[in-house]
């Protein structure tokens, strides 16, 4: 028994809804039904999800990888071609660095995950479904003059052509694929804009989720496991604000650990170094450890958070935020870079880096400190001292801590150009 559950309808604009929805009352009848239609021609079935989202019917599917790259097509906008008319394309233009950074990802990542790609579809697919839920089931038939073009998901499909062809098995892995029926290319328009409306994660958050390398997996072990960071550091937040309770975002430790572990912060480096694979995973956490530890040790403001967050109840962060550079993410970059010098620089023994460590925690943090005027800070014409947040000010303010540190202790980093 058969009954159109829905058909090329007018909406409320003036704008066609393409639907082609045949309900049966069982699931053979719908398998049976689906075959028989796509026997004569030509067409493939699928089987699939269907339900109704903003007066519009979705279909759901689950295809593998070579099938998704033969149904896949892609209206892209061309940087020179369509700056006066990249309206009349379904997709914006496409960014050949995202397309290899996605498929470097799937290259090298073993647990990978790809959200589902939406596609539209102007021709109606027949679906022989069955169920009286809100969410039903059924068959599409996909026929050859049936065209799926990538709505949201071009740059994860271009990706995936080019991985398989150094990771072969991912043609046996599948992906989601959300069909949408729309004829209308504002509507289409509006349906990428409304997909990339979606919040991006803060970065502190990422940070804090993202252990795929080993420079994410450190930042969430100190973060966790020395009592100095640890209920200090605010996993969520894009900025620390006034909060009273937090030295650092995840975001400026994993920052700073960056700086300890390869002298640097710049995104390529942390990009080339991080993906290692052979390194020394318990030795840098070791030796991160150790660092942090002798630093506070010896530096009488960084002792009190060798309690407990929840035993220092009346330490005041945003006050040690505003009078201190250490605590700013400027200056906790400094130190954690002359750190990297003690550590990985030369082959110093266990007394000398002792030693060196020491007189780093020694120096004057304090802002209006002589030490770091006009490199990490400066007059705010109100009296006040203002941090200065780049990474020149950072580059003369190691430069500064070095020659402290060198003179206190009458030993060579040999970091500085004489």
């Amino acid at each position: 028994m058969l009954q159109s559950l829905s058909s090329i309808e007018t909406n409320n604009n003036g704008k066609r809804a393409i639907t082609n929805i045949v309900l049966m009352e069982t699931q053979q009848e719908a398998l049976t039904q689906s075959y028989a239609d796509a026997s004569t021609s030509g067409a493939r079935v699928f089987l699939c999800h269907i339900y109704e989202q903003g007066g519009r019917n979705h279909l759901v599917f689950s295809l593998p990888c070579n099938l998704l790259l033969e149904l896949g097509k892609l209206q892209s906008a061309e940087t020179k071609k369509n700056k006066s008319n990249a309206e009349e394309k379904i997709n914006r233009p496409l960014m050949i660095p995202h397309v290899n950074e996605i498929a470097k990802y799937l290259i090298n990542t073993e647990n990978y995950v790809l959200p589902p790609f939406i596609f539209n579809c102007s021709t109606p697919v027949k679906v022989f479904a069955y169920g009286t839920g809100a969410v039903k089931f059924g068959y599409a038939v996909i026929s050859n003059d049936v065209e799926l073009y990538v709505t949201d998901g071009q740059h994860r499909l271009k990706a995936i052509e080019k991985a398989i062809k150094e990771r072969p098995l991912l043609k046996n892995d599948s992906v989601t694929v959300l069909i949408i029926e729309e004829d209308d290319i504002d509507q289409i328009h509006q349906d990428f804009a409304d997909c990339a409306k979606t919040k991006p994660i803060p970065p502190a958050l990422l940070a804090a989720f993202d252990v795929s390398n080993i420079l994410s997996k450190l930042t969430r072990q100190v973060s966790k496991e020395l009592v100095v960071f640890d209920r200090r550091i605010d996993k969520i937040s894009r900025t620390v604000g006034k909060d009273p309770n937090y030295m650092f975002t995840m975001s400026q430790l994993r920052i700073g650990v960056a700086e300890f572990l390869f002298g640097s912060s710049r995104k390529q480096v942390i990009e080339s170094r991080s993906n290692q694979e052979d390194c020394d995973w318990n030795g840098l956490l070791n030796d991160t450890k150790v660092f942090y530890r002798l630093f506070s040790e010896n530096n009488q403001t960084w002792q009190q958070l060798l309690q407990p967050a929840s035993q220092t109840v009346n330490l005041d962060l945003y006050s040690l935020r505003q009078e201190r550079v250490d605590f700013s993410s400027v200056g906790f970059q400094v130190i954690n870079r002359v750190g990297h010098h003690i550590f990985f620089g030369k082959d110093f023994t266990e007394s000398e880096i002792s030693n060196l460590v020491k007189a780093l925690a020694s120096l004057d943090y304090r802002r209006d400190a002589q030490l770091w005027e006009n490199n990490l800070v400066i007059d705010d014409g109100k009296g006040g001292k203002k941090i200065i947040a780049q990474m020149a000010a950072i580059n003369k303010g190691f430069e500064v801590a070095v020659r402290e540190v060198q003179n206190l202790t009458n030993i060579s980093l040999g970091c500085l150009k004489e």
